[in-house]
């Protein structure tokens, strides 16, 4: 059993090496000057869609967490702050109300991502150009 870990290890790590010279062979052609302006003009092309991507990822990031987090914490502060300090309620209506006011922090928070979804999406994005 062991020997066999050994060799799968020996195998991916070959595979990895390949796959690295193979990277580092075409980011030498690219950046030693051949190909000219078509490689320069491929290589900004690829920032910029790289630049899009990152800028897509954050949003998504942003909006993963406003409705992952928004809510919990929703619940939380009225449980503590609000409700039960402030009105004196039974804790079954206390846990019942900050899991309403979570619901509604949860949809407009989901509601928030919709709408830049799809008002983002209709008329920001240039034609893709092969």
């Amino acid at each position: 059993m062991c020997h066999f870990i050994q060799r799968k290890r020996q195998f991916s790590i070959g595979i990895s090496s390949k796959i690295f010279r193979k990277m580092t062979s075409k980011t030498k052609k690219t950046s030693a000057g051949i190909g000219g302006a078509a490689a320069r003009s491929k290589q900004a092309r690829q920032q910029s869609e790289d630049s899009q991507d990152y800028s897509s990822f954050k949003t998504v990031i942003f909006y993963w967490m406003l409705i992952v987090f928004l809510p919990v914490i929703t619940f939380f502060l009225l449980k503590a702050v609000v409700l039960d300090g402030s009105f004196g309620m039974s804790e079954l209506k206390v846990n019942i109300s900050s899991a309403v006011g979570a619901m509604v922090a949860l949809h407009i928070a989901l509601g928030l991502f919709i709408y830049r979804a799809y008002f983002e999406g209709s008329g920001s994005k240039a034609s893709k150009v092969d």
